[in-house]
């Protein structure tokens, strides 16, 4: 009889163990939110979720910056969610990897590309007879591409050179005299430092290209949807909030990075906001239409060998569903 009792009462602790996604205290449900980089103003709103909204929604809710070689898309596991680039959870999918998105955090890439003003290059056809800075990863580069073609620039009339986010070999301009940034990052940079400059942006130019998403795997979908809807819940009502008030948000991503120079940070998030928006400035949503024309040139470029399942990969029910309770 008390090994039967003994046996029976491993059984309910292994089960427990093996469930992540639930906790027995005050937070019904825990995971963990995998960034794609390190901590910025443009996760401000992550942390605005995490200290205002996640025990409002019974989250425990654990968030985990990137960095260079780190890869949200490798490191998610079911019961946890990421933030990485639109094309490259396609590109991912396409290899065989089975994740779902379930929030767009930019309608529109904020990837552009910067040049000095004494450069005078406005628009893609000055990178003719130019040199043009490669990123080796990360979305721009396919970004580039299109836009090269959309703009009918041959683009062996271009010098190219793999450069890394650091700005200073830029504004030395001994290498390149076009850098690939993030439209709210580099900018803020560049601005502080007194340095005068142009921004060529790819949508202004034909190309429409999703950016950041929020995602999970099938398997959490499937057999944890609780979790998904409770997730979402929380990033949205921490998206809203920071985009009413930066300085709030500014100030929770202070206590979660407090390295951060807050001042620094605010102004990127500042300009961040239009970028996240959202369809009908409804923040991590999307319709599905707008992606077709993304994914056909991925599928020009061999990005991606296959058409995806749209309605598969894209899964806003747990947005839609927020909203529709804001009512």
């Amino acid at each position: 009889m008390k090994k039967v009792v003994f046996f029976a009462l491993a059984l309910i602790f292994l089960a427990g163990c093996g469930n992540t996604s639930r906790r027995s205290s005050s937070t019904e449900f825990q995971t963990t939110l995998k960034l794609n980089w390190i901590f910025s103003g443009s996760f401000a709103p992550e942390a605005f979720a995490k200290k205002e909204f996640a025990k409002v929604n019974n989250l425990d809710l654990t968030i985990e910056q990137g960095g260079m070689g780190i890869d949200p898309l490798r490191l998610v596991r079911d019961n946890e969610f990421g933030v990485a680039a639109a094309d490259e959870i396609l590109r991912a999918n396409d290899r065989g990897a089975d994740f779902v998105i379930i929030g767009v955090i930019n309608y529109d890439s904020p990837a552009c590309f910067i040049a000095l003003e004494s450069d005078n290059i406005r628009a893609p056809q000055d990178f003719v007879g130019r040199t043009v800075g490669i990123l080796p990863f990360g979305s721009t580069g396919i970004i580039y591409q299109i836009l090269l073609r959309r703009n009918n620039i041959d683009r062996s009339s271009i010098t190219e050179v793999t450069v890394y986010p650091d700005l200073r070999v830029f504004i030395a301009g001994n290498t390149h005299q076009i850098h690939p940034a993030f439209i709210y990052d580099e900018t803020v940079t560049l601005e502080n430092e007194g340095i005068r400059f142009n921004v060529i942006e790819p949508r202004d130019f034909g190309v429409r290209f999703k950016g950041l998403c929020y995602f999970t795997t099938a398997n959490t979908i499937r057999n944890n949807p609780e979790l998904a809807q409770t997730f979402i819940n929380t990033v949205a009502a921490g998206m809203n909030a920071a985009i009413k008030e930066p300085e709030k948000a500014m100030a929770a991503l202070k206590e979660l990075a407090p390295d951060i120079s807050e001042e620094r940070e605010l102004q990127v998030w500042r300009r961040a906001i239009p970028y996240y928006q959202g369809y009908n400035n409804q923040p991590l949503t999307s319709d599905i239409e707008s992606w077709i024309d993304m994914i056909e040139e991925l599928r020009t470029f061999n990005e991606i060998r296959n058409t995806p399942d749209l309605n598969r990969v894209l899964n806003f029910r747990f947005i839609e569903q927020y909203y529709s309770k804001k009512r």
